[in-house]
């Protein structure tokens, strides 16, 4: 089912981005363009890979393995999806295109929020986890729901051109911040547990836990920092567009 999904998304995205054929001056460049692509069929290879069923049995045995996987497909591929832009290929497709950036809604970024943190809880629900425990319909759609939640939730925060962000850059610092006290919370809980919630060794929750601590939360710090060094460098660069203003150049030459 994963396989198919991602054949699916990838033909749309192809679709979407298709441009009239230039018979002068033809020669393929690889710019932004091509990055993005890259990411986006890199992201699903991904999703299809570690959601396929030969796969999905062997991660089905042990709950930390279920952890990599869960953290792979949110912090890794979804980031990924949204890097490679493909909003704006959808509405190309459906014929909504325009040129000006539509106007962002601040209602998106908490809706993202909420749905997908709470989402990234309940995975962890003993009873959730026992419910999608074994193959079937059931695992495969909480699996790609998931996944549909992290691209929304990163959307709030990596801009798809045209189309702007609605949070500013130090929004979007609190924005993953929170995230990443959750996940560290969840991973706390986890580790410092003296018994297993889900029937499995201690051990193995503890393994777990540890992969929610760390390598759980980079894909946020590394957003947090760009998002950060961003914000940051806004002050130095109004002093600089200041001095380059047309007040600027009449003020040099007065006389």
């Amino acid at each position: 089912m994963a396989f198919v999904v991602c054949a699916l998304l990838a033909g749309l995205y192809w679709f979407g981005g298709r441009r009239p054929v230039r018979l002068i001056d033809a020669r393929p460049r690889w710019g932004a363009r091509q990055w993005r692509a890259t990411a986006f069929l890199g992201s699903l290879a991904i999703i299809a890979v570690s959601l396929s069923e030969p796969v999905d049995a062997v991660i089905r045995q042990t709950f930390w393995m279920r952890t990599v996987q869960l953290i792979v497909v949110v912090m890794v591929a979804a980031p990924l999806l949204v890097l490679g832009a493909p909003t704006p290929r959808v509405h190309r497709l459906l014929g909504s295109s325009s040129r000006r950036a539509p106007r962002p809604s601040r209602l998106g970024p908490v809706v993202a929020f909420i749905l997908f943190n709470t989402a990234l809880l309940l995975a962890y629900v003993p009873s959730v986890y026992a419910a999608t425990a074994s193959a079937g319909w059931t695992r495969q759609l909480a699996q790609l729901a998931m996944a549909a939640l992290a691209f929304f939730f990163w959307s709030e925060v990596i801009t798809q051109p045209p189309r702007r962000c609605a949070l500013s850059h130090v929004e979007r610092v609190f924005y993953l911040f929170l995230s990443s006290a959750q996940v560290r919370i969840l991973g706390l809980i986890l580790g410092f547990a003296s018994t297993s919630f889900y029937g499995m060794p201690l051990f193995d929750q503890q393994l777990a836990a540890g992969i929610l601590l760390v390598p759980g939360v980079l894909t946020d710090l590394i957003v947090l920092t760009v998002c950060l060094y961003l914000w940051l460098g806004q002050d130095d660069r109004r002093p600089a567009q200041a001095l380059t203003g047309p007040s600027s150049f009449l003020s040099r030459n007065r006389v």
